[in-house]
């Protein structure tokens, strides 16, 4: 069982008012505060619940979570812009890092991730997500 507590909210940045509701609360248990979180169902704490995850996340972890989340939403970004394959080149880059974690493949994924940069900031709202998705499967 992971314990959460208020000096651990406060050395990882959490913002004021997820301390508060944490403080409120009451719950210490990781998975117990995520469930709380999540069946909420409420943007704010689902995305409380995204920052609570990645923090317990070792490197590998976030990579892989950051891939996931990319390739859900590719689809968005390439049917709107069928011909700039940044974003997908910055996942499979991110996954190819995984496997082989050499200087070479980090700085192809490096190379990546500022391209899918570079869709994300030309994107419209459409396809905001999607890039930023990709831009996500690198920084993690």
């Amino acid at each position: 069982m992971k314990t959460i507590t208020l000096t651990w909210l406060k050395k990882h940045n959490a913002c004021k008012e997820a301390v508060a509701a944490f403080k409120k609360s009451g719950k210490i248990d990781l998975f117990e505060i995520l469930n709380t979180l999540i069946e909420s169902n409420e943007r704010e704490k689902l995305e409380w619940a995204n920052w609570l995850i990645v923090r317990v996340m070792n490197k590998k972890q976030k990579v892989q979570y950051a891939i996931f989340a990319a390739e859900l939403v590719i689809d968005i970004f390439e049917k709107e812009y069928p011909k700039d394959n940044r974003p997908r080149k910055a996942i499979e880059a991110a996954k190819k890092y995984l496997k082989r974690q050499s200087i070479k493949n980090r700085n192809a994924a490096h190379a990546a991730h500022a391209a899918a940069f570079a869709a994300y900031a030309d994107a419209d709202a459409a396809a905001y997500a999607a890039a930023y998705a990709a831009f996500a499967a690198f920084a993690a």
